[in-house]
Order: structure tokens, then sequence, then C-alpha cells
């Protein structure tokens, strides 16, 4: 996928998102220099340089920060100093660090939120406590986003051609190729058609297909699957 965004810009977006999967309570604006940003970071027990001088605690890791001391920003970020990360290659160097202090389900969640970016299909990808587990919900699909997410799995283009995916029936049809072709990846994905009556689609949309949840493990072997699946298309 062709990615719109300057480089900054992307960088400082990978550090945003790495941000939310960590759990961490922040504010992100861009500055104070051409590739770099300012940061106000709530301090956590799950990652530990957050907590006391964290300009030292980012410099023990090789990563070089100036603190800041402006008014505080709104939101969990705040109060406190802001951390202005200088360049775009202090702010990568944060976002492999922050990666480095994601539980498991957390790391799954961000890699597949990646792995359907790159399809072109924005979403944030949840994690949901079903019981006493942290499982990954990826939402609903709307026809669109299910039909690149079929081709990004190697599904059969002509197949998908000779469906109507506005059709009741089509789309259920279509639900059933989309866990046959997950299937053949060598996962079992339940997938659901859900259809919406022609009088609420002014409301609620089309027709959308359902996902159950996914495991961490599972979480990685689709985005895996997907990211290789669109290295082989590149070359091809």
């Amino acid at each position: 996928m062709t990615n719109s965004l300057t480089p900054p810009m992307a960088t400082a977006r990978a550090l945003k998102l790495v941000l939310e999967y960590a759990g961490l309570g922040f504010e992100l604006e861009e500055g104070p220099a051409p590739g770099g940003c300012r940061l106000w970071l709530a301090p956590s027990a799950a990652h530990p340089w957050t907590r006391g001088d964290m300009r030292a605690n980012l410099l023990a890791e090789g990563i070089t920060v100036q603190v800041e001391h402006l008014a505080p920003a709104p939101g969990p970020g705040g109060p406190g100093p802001a951390l202005a990360l200088p360049s775009e290659q202090e702010v990568r160097a944060l976002v492999r660090l922050l990666e480095t202090g994601l539980t498991e389900v957390q790391n799954a969640a961000l890699q597949l939120h990646r792995a359907l970016a790159r399809l072109g299909v924005e979403r944030h990808v949840d994690i949901q406590d079903v019981g006493s587990r942290a499982l990954i919900d990826i939402g609903m699909f709307d026809t669109d986003a299910a039909a690149l997410l079929y081709r990004g799995l190697g599904g059969d283009e002509s197949v998908l051609r000779a469906l109507d995916l506005g059709d009741w029936h089509d789309h259920e049809r279509f639900a059933r190729e989309l866990e046959r072709t997950i299937a053949a990846t060598g996962q079992v994905l339940p997938v659901e058609s859900v259809p919406t009556c022609g009088h609420c689609r002014g409301r609620r949309g089309g027709n959308r297909i359902r996902f159950d949840y996914l495991d961490a493990d599972d979480a990685l072997l689709l985005a895996d699957t997907l990211v290789r699946a669109a290295a082989s298309a590149a070359i091809r």
C-alpha cells in the first residue's frame, strides 16, 4: 500500500500506534524539529524507564531526548515535563524500545493492525477481556474491507467477481469462501455473514463480516500470512 504520509509524519504515527497498544497515557505532537516530536508521558510500572528520570533512563538505552518544562498537556499524558525527541532516528528508537515492553497479546494486536493497514484496511485491532483471557477482536468488516482481506490471503479473484456481496445469499457464500481461504493457511477462524436488511442500510451500511476472537498466536499467524502474501504478490 502506498502511504500518502511524509516520512516524518509516518514515524510519528508509528510512535502513536505503539503507545496506544502499550496502554500508556500520553499526549503527542509534532516538533520541535522536522522528523522529531514532543511527548508527554504518564509513568507506567510495565515500562520501568518511564519512572523517575526518563531522560537518564532513555540515555541508558541509547536514546537522546531533551526535557522541556512547558505548560502541562491536557489529558492522560500530563501534567509533567515534555520529552522532546529531536529527530526521526530517536522516534524510531523509542518505538523499538516500547515494543520490547509489550505483552504477547499487545504485540500480536499491533502486528495484525500493521498487516491489515498494509492491505488498506485501516482499523484499530482491539484487545478484549473475555472471561479470564485477553483476546483480540478485529471487529466487523464491510464488503470492501472483507474483499481486501480475501485478496490479501490469496483468495480466488474469479470467485469474488462471480458474487454480488450486496445479496444476502451471495454474501453468505462469500463468508464460507473466506473461511476456507483462511483455513488453507493452516488456521481455523470462524467467519460469520451479518446481513443488513434494505431498510437498515442507510443507518448501518451494507452486509458485514464478523470474525471470531483470536488469541495472540492466531493473530500473529494471520498477520504473518498477510505480510508473506503481500511480499509474494509484490515479487510477481
